[in-house]
């Protein structure tokens, strides 16, 4: 499969609840290879589990857009300049990180347990008063994260349709560059100014916590603080709310598995984990530019060249899991890179674990005979963002 011109980047599925075929069949044949991005520039991109581990874990690997290099692989990165968490170095992502560890620390969010189930519960009651169909995405999966994370952070629910329109145009690699830039530009100056108020007046939120530990005591700056929070704020609701709604069409699609979890709640959080494997929504990748010469399976990446470490190949490599393509929710799946590696493995991970789970136990108790109400040909799929997932879920029960 090395012969001829490199392939183009990303590669399109062939089925909605699996990774495109051909970097399947490269992970056997070719597991790290050239690709072609949107802009005419060439990237490495890693298939494997372990070169993929490996490289994610590394010293000499730079998650900084703005390095040269760095693979932009849709038009919005490829106009993307600025830092956020995601995409800065230590020591500066260290430093900032720290600083919002408290607020993301296992036994703080497991405070928060009561709240998410309460939000889910009432989403469900207001679902069954409702009566089918219903439009699982807008009825159940996105509200569960919106409300929690504008809770978490501090921001009014009721401005959740701006930010949550500005953060799926930046996502998109349908929109131009103008139009995503304006996205961002409009996002960032509603966070300054909510940013602004709190500096006047702290609150017992994220950004109110951050304002006067960080900001107000000059640890932080203002543009910084803005970066943090957009980060938070895409990343909090787009990747859960994507993941309840493909979650619960996985468990539709495999009635064995779901039977198993309606009998036996308590295998719900392992569950969790499998469809994070299964179904890695973050489906171009994590994005790395080298930052000195390093040996990835054998193959060299030279300094400057960049690297686009397929996550959703690598949690599908049977090497790691036994008959990969199969969803099992027996599995051991805990080790999977849905939520990346190394320093930059995403701070949410144990509140994205709880939202699912209150979101799947729920669903299973309370619409025990859930089905969808038009054929999964015909669902919309988010084919073209950063982030996988459905438009809508008609369903009926």
């Amino acid at each position: 499969m090395s012969q001829g011109s490199p392939p183009r980047f990303p590669m399109p599925r062939r089925t909605p609840l699996d990774p495109p075929p051909e970097l399947l069949e490269r992970m056997a044949d070719e597991p790290i290879f050239r690709a072609t991005l949107q802009n005419g520039d060439e990237a490495w991109v890693i298939t494997k589990f372990d070169a993929a581990r490996d490289f994610l874990a590394s010293s000499t690997v730079s998650a900084d857009v703005r390095k040269p290099g760095y693979p932009r692989v849709s038009e919005s990165l490829a106009t993307y300049t600025d830092g956020l968490l995601n995409h800065m170095d230590p020591p500066e992502h260290d430093d900032y990180r720290r600083m919002l560890a408290p607020e993301f620390m296992v036994k703080r969010v497991e405070r928060l347990r009561p709240d998410v189930e309460a939000i889910v519960e009432s989403l469900a009651d207001a679902m069954l008063a409702k009566g089918p169909p219903a439009d699982l995405v807008a009825d159940f999966a996105f509200p569960i994260p919106a409300r929690m994370i504008c809770a978490l952070l501090g921001v009014p629910f009721e401005d959740s349709d701006f930010f949550v329109a500005c953060a799926e145009t930046f996502l998109s690699d349908s929109v131009t560059a103008d139009q995503s830039s304006a996205a961002l530009a409009n996002l960032n100056r509603y966070i300054g100014e909510l940013i602004d108020q709190k500096a006047l007046d702290p609150t017992d939120d994220v950004l109110g916590y951050m304002c006067s530990q960080h900001l107000l005591t000059g640890a932080i700056t203002r543009d910084a603080l803005v970066m943090i929070a957009q980060m938070i704020l895409i990343a909090g609701f787009d990747t859960t709310a994507n993941m309840i709604a493909l979650g619960v069409l996985t468990l539709l699609q495999h009635p064995e598995q779901r039977d198993l979890l309606a009998e036996d709640p308590s295998l719900v959080p392992d569950a969790v984990d499998e469809l994070l494997r299964y179904l890695t929504i973050t489906h171009w990748g994590r994005h790395r530019t080298a930052t000195a010469d390093i040996v990835v399976h054998g193959h060299l990446i030279r300094a400057g060249e960049g690297v686009i470490v397929a996550q959703n190949a690598a949690n599908r490599d049977p090497d790691e899991f036994d008959d990969p393509d199969t969803f099992a929710i027996g599995r051991s799946a805990r080790r999977h890179l849905a939520f990346g590696h190394g320093v930059h493995q995403c701070l949410g991970a144990s509140f994205a674990r709880l939202e699912m789970t209150a979101a799947f136990t729920t669903i299973l108790s309370r619409f025990p005979t859930l089905e969808l109400t038009v054929p999964m040909s015909h669902l919309r799929f988010k084919e073209h963002s950063a982030v996988y997932g459905l438009v809508d879920m008609p369903v009926k029960w």
